[in-house]
């Protein structure tokens, strides 16, 4: 049966009211997030031949507010240089990994979260990852920001895990609820 004109017209409006409605309903009004990206050029030290052996590495550090609930969470991303272009063991699993820290602004840290990062450096591609993210409810007196560092424990240079430590998140209050 062929549709008439108003039905057509219903359906268009219809269709764009609930398009409207879903974007709009993508979060709450109240959702506030601050971020702050940082990078740094890494050598390894485990290797001396002849191609370019930095690594870079990109920290994404946030907070955010949305009610009651507070997340602090970071993305991590990295490129490879020409020398890793093969996959291999270049990291000690035990001491290679992100943390990701809640902090209170003057002095006092909320829980870490630890995520292993060697298996997905071994693999010798560019690449990113969102570690585990902590949420909770804060007081309003607080402001908060989140923490990341980053350890890598290169095979075969003889020392310990490197501790890059990223720029932190823009602080913001706790909630009142």
């Amino acid at each position: 049966m062929p549709r008439t004109l108003p039905t057509v017209r219903l359906s268009a409006v219809l269709v764009a009211a609930t398009i409207t409605a879903a974007a709009a309903g993508g979060g709450p009004a109240y959702a506030v997030e601050r971020c702050k990206v940082s990078s740094k050029t890494i050598d390894n030290p485990a290797y001396n031949g002849p191609w370019p052996d930095n690594w870079d590495f990109t920290v994404k550090a946030c907070v955010t507010t949305s009610g009651a609930n507070i997340r602090h969470w970071a993305t991590i991303s990295w490129d490879l240089p020409e020398s890793s272009s093969r996959a291999g063991s270049l990291f000690n699993a035990t001491g290679t990994n992100a943390e990701v820290t809640a902090m209170i602004e003057g002095g006092g840290m909320a829980v870490t979260k630890r995520t292993d990062l060697a298996q997905r450096l071994d693999k010798a591609k560019d690449g990113s990852i969102t570690p585990a993210s902590y949420s909770s409810h804060w007081p309003s007196r607080e402001r908060l920001f989140t923490d990341v560092i980053v350890f890598l424990d290169w095979k075969g240079d003889g020392k310990g895990p490197q501790k890059l430590h990223f720029a932190p998140s823009p602080s913001l209050n706790g909630s009142a609820r």
